[in-house]
């Protein structure tokens, strides 16, 4: 059976820290306690002074100040302890999101932008921490309602029945403005997201966007999504803004009741002056809370909408695992098998048929084709990110899939296009090559890529810092820290995903050098674009509509006049 949202957090999260929320929960009932504690208070002063008791003048503030002076007491004890139960809770939250989404199948998490799932770790988890903030709250207002209540009743339960039962006619009303609340909000940090999503794209985007004179567009496009949440969050405000007269009118109704039924009392001399003023000041206690507990019921609800977007990162289920039973490789030769090789995406689409291929140790392999040939797909199959839907692919005879995850990558280096830097040293980037390796080994790896020239005319050498996202490294500084760290890892099995796409002439150069000096003695499969590049391979897989179409090397391949015959004319038809 589905757990609800909140019992579910309760369970999985803040059930760890039921020591703090249990001090919290005293600091509520020492709080409660004090609140109901003023209405009996002032009846007994009154009733004193009525009867002339001069004792009245010492004990009467004693009285006042213990009771205020508890309820502060309670206050603090329920902030500091439910708050750090919270902020813990909080940071539990975040941390399971991010291992559930580093570790997630790469098909899971390409349906939504990284900068939209973000907001999941901000705004979604900043409402969780305000909803149940709201909801201690609500549950500090009920224990007051409740004790101050059973006080009411003790001084006169005919009046006190007559105000819980006009409280009573708002439990309708706001239980179906509160179903509301929750689709609402639901649809709003939907919207959040892409709106996240807007401004990094536009932000990301803003030179071609210059260059091309798209501001216009930029901004009709983000307005769209702007003005939707603002007509979302205008719903919001107009849903909560309903609980409010509710609950003031019932105020006044309960008012109103009061002072008839008090009357009436008065007059046939059933209840007393005092009885009627320490009811009056139960009601100031219990006015605010039970206003309080509508604005409770609507944040609950938000609440709960925040928690959905979370529980399905959470609830994510990997379907790329290790084998119960792994086969060990240590250190494999490099030899690979493409044993008729489907693959298939999650929405149905099709990316590869029957691809079958046999690749001996130490060679080079270049795939070339048009776009969306099914190049990626394949370079994205061997390190298992996706797993095939068809076949098998082998490892030295091994098939990839009975291998553990770790041990499969450690035999794959990868070269890509986009140098990815993460946020941390020169040094700590090559480093990520291979765990553990010290620094002569790095250095070592760095030379071997032409990049220890430059690396130590920098200030700090290999302690300069990188910030991945405003590095002042240039594409070519980049992309040789990349071979450095794929040399470093040592693997048998190279990928390289168009290394040199982006780069200038020089860089180019320098960058072939480094993956010449690179692929020696491992087996090489490269991505081409740029047929130049790959003159030299091996053998040249020429991918057609998901299909291998033709396999040689190039002097065979340019003889048959098929498609890479095509392919290499149109790029140098000059």
């Amino acid at each position: 059976m589905k757990q609800g949202p909140y019992k579910r957090l309760w369970h999985g999260w803040l059930k760890h820290y039921r020591g703090a929320l249990a001090l919290g929960f005293l600091g509520m009932l020492i709080g409660a306690l004090a609140s109901a504690g003023y209405a009996k208070a002032l009846q007994w002063v009154i009733d004193a002074f009525e009867a002339s008791e001069r004792s009245v003048i010492w004990w009467g503030p004693l009285l006042m100040i213990a009771l205020t002076s508890s309820k502060g007491l309670g206050t603090w004890l329920f902030q500091v302890n439910s708050n750090a139960a919270l902020v813990r809770t909080e940071t539990d939250l975040q941390k399971a999101m991010h291992k559930k989404l580093v570790f997630a199948d790469l098909a899971q998490i390409q349906g939504e932008s990284p900068t939209a799932l973000s907001t999941r770790f901000t705004a979604d988890i900043m409402l969780v921490r305000q909803s149940v903030i709201q909801i201690f709250g609500g549950v500090s207002a009920v224990l007051i309602l409740v004790a101050t209540v059973a006080v009411m009743l003790s001084i006169d339960w005919v009046i006190t029945l007559t105000l819980v039962a006009v409280f009573s006619l708002a439990v309708y009303p706001v239980n179906r403005i509160g179903g509301r609340l929750h689709v609402v909000s639901r649809e709003t940090q939907d919207d959040l997201a892409k709106m996240t999503g807007e401004i990094s794209e536009a932000l990301g985007s803003i030179r071609m966007a210059r260059a091309y004179q798209l501001e216009p567009y930029l901004q009709r496009s983000a307005g769209v999504v702007f003005d939707r949440l603002l007509g979302l969050k205008l719903r919001l405000i107009r849903l909560e803004a309903r609980l409010a007269p509710i609950m003031e009118t019932l105020s006044g109704a309960a008012i109103a009741a009061l002072l008839v039924v008090v009357a009436w009392r008065l007059s046939n001399g059933t209840t007393t002056l005092a009885n009627f003023m320490a009811l009056m000041a139960g009601f100031g206690v219990i006015s605010q809370p039970a206003r309080n507990l509508g604005k409770t019921f609507a944040m609950a609800k938000q609440g709960e909408a925040a928690l959905d977007r979370i529980f399905e990162i959470l609830d994510l289920q990997s379907t790329i695992k290790d084998p119960a039973k792994p086969t060990a490789l240590t250190k494999g030769k490099g030899t690979l098998s493409f044993q008729s090789v489907g693959f298939s995406y999650p929405d149905g689409k099709v990316a590869l048929h029957d691809i079958s291929l046999d690749v001996p140790a130490g060679a080079m392999v270049a795939f070339v084709g048009r776009s969306g040939a099914g190049k990626s797909t394949i370079f994205n199959l061997l390190p298992r990110l996706f797993d095939v839907s068809e076949g098998r692919i082998m490892l030295d005879g091994i098939d990839i899939r009975d291998l553990t995850q770790a041990d499969l990558r450690s035999q794959i280096a990868l070269v890509s296009q986009e140098s990815v830097l993460l946020s941390g040293s020169i040094g700590q980037n090559i480093g990520f090559g291979r765990e553990g390796a010290d620094a002569v080994e790095i250095e070592a790896a760095a030379k071997a890529a032409a990049a220890h020239s430059f690396i130590t005319a920098l200030p700090q050498g290999y302690n300069t810092p990188v910030m991945a996202a405003a590095s002042t490294l240039s594409g070519g500084e980049k992309q040789r820290i990349s071979i450095a760290r794929a040399m470093l890892r040592n693997a048998p099995v190279l990928l390289l995903d168009e290394p040199t796409s982006a780069l200038d002439a020089e860089s180019e150069a320098v960058i072939k050098q480094a993956l010449s000096e690179l692929s020696k003695g491992r087996t090489t499969l490269v991505i081409a674009h740029r047929l130049a590049t790959i003159r030299e391979a091996d053998i040249i897989v020429v991918l057609d509509q998901g299909r291998i179409a033709e396999t040689g090397n190039h002097t065979d391949l340019l003889a048959k006049d098929g498609i890479y015959a095509e392919l290499f004319r149109l790029q140098f038809s000059g």
